[in-house]
């Protein structure tokens, strides 16, 4: 598992109190030096910087790092679009989880513009990253009913659990050996037992008692 971002790394922290996830990632690496990286390496994974001033240059610069291996799976963070022979030599391998129901809300403002809507949800979806802006297959959508008496901090809170369960429970399956990858087909998963809740309907029904952790959403 390649994690790649240029972010403050706030979800990347909770993921990698796990140690699964820890032992699952071969390297993270930022365009920059960021919080991401600054998260990774505090929790011992493997951290690189690219310094690349767009997202072609950083596509390219990770084709030449990692074409090699054949096997990665990337998990993205990234705030740019990625391009060129990384994206092409990785389709179907290369996931990221955007803050909205997708395809409702696309690019970069996805829960801003929910909340701005009529909407009644607002949600995550994470999908697969193909050469358009947020229009990769979904492989887990949280949706979660917008409470409008919370300030946007609180609600964007809701987000930011529903993106780290979302990511966790990827990271299961990965680890597993349930996420099927073929990129004519898009990513499909072995086994899936939903429970539906306030989270609904893509975490397994042992997915909390798993992890050791309680149901914040709920």
């Amino acid at each position: 598992m390649i994690f790649v971002g240029s972010t403050g790394g706030g979800v990347l922290s909770r993921l990698a109190s796990h140690a699964f996830v820890r032992e699952l990632t071969f390297e993270a690496v930022a365009d920059r030096e960021c919080g991401f990286v600054d998260v990774a390496r505090s929790s011992g994974m493997r951290a690189g910087v690219i310094p690349s001033p767009d997202g072609l240059s950083f596509s390219d610069a990770l084709h030449e790092r990692y074409q090699a291996n054949q096997d990665l799976i990337f998990l993205s963070f990234y705030t740019r679009l990625f391009r060129g022979s990384f994206l092409k030599a990785n389709l179907g391998r290369i996931f990221n989880c955007h803050p909205s129901l997708l395809p409702a809300f696309k690019g970069m403002h996805g829960f801003e513009d929910t909340l701005a809507s009529t909407s009644t949800f607002m949600g995550c979806t994470l999908h697969a990253v193909d050469d358009g802006i947020d229009t990769g297959r979904s492989v887990i959508q949280a949706a979660i009913p917008i409470d409008r008496s919370l300030s946007v901090a609180a609600n964007r809170h809701k987000i930011f659990l529903a993106q780290y369960y979302s990511t966790l429970q990827f990271l299961r399956w990965v680890r597993d050996g349930r996420l099927s990858l073929t990129p004519a087909k898009g990513s499909c998963v072995d086994g899936a037992s939903f429970a539906p809740s306030i989270f609904s309907p893509n975490l397994d029904a042992d997915f909390f008692a798993a992890i050791g952790e309680e149901n914040q959403l709920a």
